[in-house]
């Protein structure tokens, strides 16, 4: 389905990236200056929104106009539903498949069993993600001209009670339970619904071939209760669970506030630190949102959009929960101060109150939140009125936000976003929490659970964030963006006691979440991967820097769900703390929830060196644990951020290398924006990742990250954009992926294919560009990356080369023939060597990465092949060892036999050969293999064999080296990703095993009247 962007922007004419990124041609305005967009003061985490597209100018001329865009998605019923007397006839073969077995018609009035498929107002996203209609994905995506009938049959829903509601009205027509639901329109495919009959099997497709009769309004009542929504094939139950009728439910059930307590009666630091915090306001006035957002303390402001008032609500509301049973004094006034910034912070917006659509709802992350859990948390101190304008208010923030064409609509449309994660745990708690009083609470809470939950979130989650990470950066937005995706787990469970994160189809991104942090982190601990949005702050602490107060809340959440990495991700925690001298630590109120004092921890070096984090396609090695230690980071996936918001960059396939605290190969976006003048080059960034393109290499060609690139060069300019863009999986089809990830624990290898489909056309009229790329790392424990890139471009006309990023200038280094080796020093550390091996001879061009930068801070390699090809192989090796002295030989491998190429890599603690595969990636080698090397004993690794395929491998020995023989048929066994690995010894024997060299011991133990010795005898 074609996903229309809203390009429409509360906040004038500033610009954000990568709102739907297909290449039309449409200019992007320029960067405003970094003063104009983003105010330290205000510590905003600054964003932009721009027009790109035709689907985004096309919903911004119908929001203009008033008119919402059409989308569905299909909720199936269960049990029996009654139509009337010539509303449905059976239809034939649609887009969307064929009638399943046991569909019936019905040309009269009746009731029929089986399933009842109706389809609902929604966005996009809403709209099955490409909407399917059916329960086992067996379906294609939804149609245009499907949206269009389904358009046309205009929709509307009732309520159990018989009122009609508007299909704008969303939480109306999501609503669970028996209702009936309108359908008028002429007979058409997709004409309203679809009726599943009970012979069907279980799982079978709904078909949409029942057509609606005749034109004219029709009843339609379903009796039975919702089964489910139906999602790219994703069932979720639609009926939610019962919401606890006690106070409070979220998060301070009674287990919690026991354990709460007895911190309390401990006087731990945390608990010290929270009451001090609680202490600060009393005494203070509250300002309302339209007042001084800034006041000293002990006054209150909102802080930018509501930001001061969160953490100082929970704060005083914690307090009061904590001593209410035995300090009731206390209590009391710590809740009245929580009561004062409830009521200031939900005053309408007539009366100083906060406008939901500033910043296209930017504030719901804030305001949202408090609404929810600041009436559950100090319920019995807010009067009843108090109580119905705090969710009335909430009732307003929720309603302008899902509002179709709205101000915050380009953010509802999409489930990954910081926006989209404040709503999603601003509705949770707005739901839970006013449940009982506010009459929208129950809507809310079924469209949260089985819609926003259940539809969009769950199966986004699982496909796309597995593994965990944040797509948005860790130097900003990924901090509270994992909160708010990671909590309402928790309060799901307080408040309703329903198990999310171990449920069939589970949510374990709260406990991911950790699995990510302990293995993207650098081996200092002070420094996460900084990939993505990482905005300059002006300081000496750089973006990027590990923030405390992230891994404490996510260690509390997963102390919470048991989970068996607990214990050891304390250690790592209280390690970061540590290295980082607590930089940024969690706020008070959630410190003391998330923090115990008395758990225990074990050592995490015993983890895995190694991970996976198969949603965004992101690994991460490392030699060991150590603060010294060698690590990498890989990812190459599908875009995974809403693309409108535009905070993930654009280096699918790209590495990272460092030792320690030393970076070799840089992810340029998040080093460049480091001090000095790290907003000057954030601007350049910015320009090079969304400038309006100029012909100049700097504007809009996202060519800073460590990827391959195909250009078209006229004169001195380019003639079109290249670089990759926001492609995704639903939208584009895209395949990119890791394919192969395995830890042999003397090497871990990685293979990414179908890299080119992350790419704008960027040939012109020479066609594509890029049209075809994986990349095959190949880490050799414990200093040696290899790289293995096999290429394709659509014209040998056009400009490839491989970029590569380094903190300093590369100095040329000898090298063997054909090679090119570069040495890289920084801050007066040898960091490591690049050397390259095929293509042979490739031409080499160093420059700072932008010319203008003061200083300059990054500098790119570009490679080149010698003789222009469509097709090339490229074979890189990086060395991260200490000293240039102890760097390895590197050299290509002579070839005899089959079609693969090779290196071998002579290094301080031994040789290795590796042969990659030369022919189509993700193909096995089937045919026989031979090669030549030294006469010397070495490890040689092959990649991409057959899985589990036994190989023979003979050796001949000649005057100058050896030729190595493998065949299929064999005791000597590839493992399960298709990696052969054997040695051959100083005589030419293969061993399978690694040569153990036995030392025998020597006693340490006296000995007993001992002899001198004498020379000569």
């Amino acid at each position: 389905m074609l996903r229309l962007l809203s390009a429409l922007s509360s906040q004038g004419s500033r610009t954000c990236p990568g709102a739907r990124d297909k290449t039309i041609g449409l200019p992007m305005p320029s960067p405003a200056p970094a003063s104009d967009r983003y105010s330290f003061v205000q510590r905003r985490q600054r964003r932009w929104r721009v027009v790109a597209g035709i689907g985004g100018l096309f919903l911004a001329a119908l929001a203009l106009a008033g008119v919402a865009r059409p989308a569905f998605y299909t909720r199936l019923f269960s049990g029996p539903w009654t139509s009337p007397a010539g509303l449905l006839t059976a239809g034939s073969t649609t887009e969307e498949g064929t009638p399943a077995p046991g569909v019936g018609s019905s040309t009269g009035a009746g009731t029929h069993a089986g399933q009842f498929a109706e389809p609902v107002a929604g966005t996009p996203a809403d709209a099955a993600r490409d909407v399917v209609v059916g329960d086992d994905g067996s379906s294609p995506g939804m149609s245009a001209t499907d949206v269009a009938a389904r358009k046309d049959a205009a929709v509307q829903c009732m309520d159990p009670s018989g009122v009609q509601l508007p299909a704008s009205d969303r939480a109306g027509c999501r609503a669970a339970g028996p209702r009936a639901m309108m359908v008028s329109g002429a007979s058409a495919p997709m004409g309203g619904f679809v009726a599943q009959g009970a012979g069907a099997g279980a799982g079978g497709a709904v078909s949409p071939a029942l057509t609606v009769a005749a034109a004219g309004t029709k009843d339609v009542t379903a009796t039975g209760s919702i089964k489910a929504a139906s999602v790219g094939g994703v069932r979720v139950a639609a009926v939610a669970p019962a919401i606890a009728s006690a106070h409070p439910r979220l998060i301070l059930d009674a287990a919690t506030l026991t354990a709460l307590r007895q911190r309390a009666a401990s006087n731990t630091a945390q608990w010290k630190a929270l009451k001090a915090t609680c202490d600060s306001y009393v005494g203070g006035s509250v300002s309302f949102p339209g007042g001084n957002a800034y006041p000293d303390k002990p006054n209150l402001g909102s802080g930018y959009q509501g930001e001061d008032y969160l953490p100082a609500l929970l704060a005083e509301g914690m307090c009061y929960q904590v001593l209410k049973s035995t300090d009731a004094t206390a209590a009391a006034r710590y809740g009245d101060k929580a009561v004062d910034i409830l009521v200031k912070m939900s005053a309408p917006t007539s009366q100083q109150g906060a406008d939901p659509c500033t910043d296209s709802g930017y504030g719901i992350r804030f305001y949202g939140v408090g609404y929810g859990l600041g009436y559950d948390w100090v319920y019995d101190r807010l009067t009843s009125a108090q109580r119905t304008q705090v969710y009335t208010a909430a009732n307003a923030w929720l309603t302008a936000w899902e509002a179709p064409g709205g101000c915050a609509d380009f953010e509802y449309e999409h489930p990954q976003s910081n926006y989209y994660a404040g709503y999603f745990h601003a509705k949770a708690v707005i739901a839970l929490g006013t449940f009982g009083e506010n009459p929208s609470a129950q809507a809310q809470w079924n469209d949260w659970y089985g819609n926003q939950y259940g539809v969009r979130v769950q199966p986004y989650y699982a496909k796309h964030l597995a593994g965990g990470g944040w797509p948005e950066g860790f130097g900003n937005y990924a901090p509270l963006g994992i909160q708010n995706m990671s909590l309402p787990a928790r309060e799901v469970k307080t408040a309703t006691g329903t198990d999310l994160v171990h449920a069939s189809a589970g949510y374990p991104y709260p406990v991911d979440s950790a699995s990510y942090l302990l293995h993207f982190t650098w081996p200092s601990r002070d420094y996460i991967d900084d990939r993505d949005t990482n905005r300059s702050n002006g300081g000496s602490t750089p973006p990027g820097t590990a923030q405390a107060g992230m891994f404490q809340q996510v260690l509390g959440e997963i102390t919470y769900w048991n989970s068996p990495l607990a214990t050891a991700f304390r250690a790592y925690t209280a390690a970061v703390a540590s290295a980082t001298g607590s930089y940024s630590p969690a706020a008070p109120w959630l410190a003391f929830l998330e923090i115990d004092p008395g758990a225990g921890s074990t050592a995490f070096d015993t983890q895995p060196l190694s991970y996976l984090a198969s949603g965004m396609g992101a690994v991460s090695a490392r030699s060991d644990w150590g603060t010294s230690a060698v690590w990498m980071s890989f990812r190459a996936g599908p875009y995974v951020n809403n693309p409108a918001q535009g905070e993930q960059y654009f280096d699918q396939g790209s590495l990272a290398l460092v030792r320690g605290r030393t970076p070799l190969l840089l992810n340029a976006s998040g080093w460049l924006v480091h001090e000095p003048n790290g907003t000057a080059d954030e601007d350049r960034i910015y320009a090079d990742n969304y400038g309006s393109f100029n012909g100049s290499v700097f504007n809009g060609n996202r060519q800073l990250y460590n990827v391959f690139y195909v250009r078209n060069i006229s004169g001195s300019n380019v003639a079109t954009a290249y670089g990759q863009g926001a492609r995704t999986t639903e939208d584009d089809g895209v395949r990119t992926r890791v394919t192969a990830y395995e830890d042999g624990t003397d090497y871990v290898y990685v293979r990414a294919s179908h890299i080119e489909d992350m790419y704008r056309a960027s040939g012109g009229a020479l066609g594509q560009g890029v049209t075809g790329w994986s990349r095959e790392i190949t880490y050799l424990r414990p200093s040696t990356v290899i790289v293995h890139d096999r290429t394709a471009a659509s014209s040998t006309s056009l400009d490839q080369f491989m970029a590569w990023h380094f903190p300093a200038n590369p100095v040329a280094a000898g090298s063997a023939s054909g090679s090119r080796r570069f040495d890289v020093t920084f801050n007066g550390a040898f960091a490591g060597a690049i050397t390259t091996v095929i293509p042979a001879n490739a031409a080499t061009s160093i420059a700072a990465l932008y010319p203008s930068s003061n200083p300059a801070k990054a500098w790119q390699l570009q490679v080149r092949p010698a003789a222009p090809a469509t097709t090339q192989q490229w074979l890189t090796v990086f060395d991260l060892s200490s000293s240039p002295a102890k760097v390895a030989a590197t050299s290509a491998v002579i070839i005899n036999k089959g079609n693969v190429l090779g290196v071998r890599v002579a290094a301080a603690d031994g040789v290795t050969v590796l042969i990659n595969s030369a022919g189509a990636a993700d193909t096995a080698v089937t045919s026989d293999i031979a090669y030549f090397v030294p006469a010397e004993a070495a490890h040689h690794l092959v990649t991409e064999l057959k899985p589990f395929q036994g190989y023979s491998v003979t050796v001949n020995s000649q005057s100058s080296g050896r030729t190595i023989n493998i065949t299929s048929g064999g005791t000597v066994v590839a493992s399960g990703k298709g990696v052969l690995g054997f040695y051959v010894n100083g005589s030419g024997a293969v061993q399978e095993a690694k040569p153990v060299y036995t030392t025998l011991p020597i006693s340490t133990l006296p000995v007993s009247d001992p002899k001198p010795y004498k020379p000569g005898t």
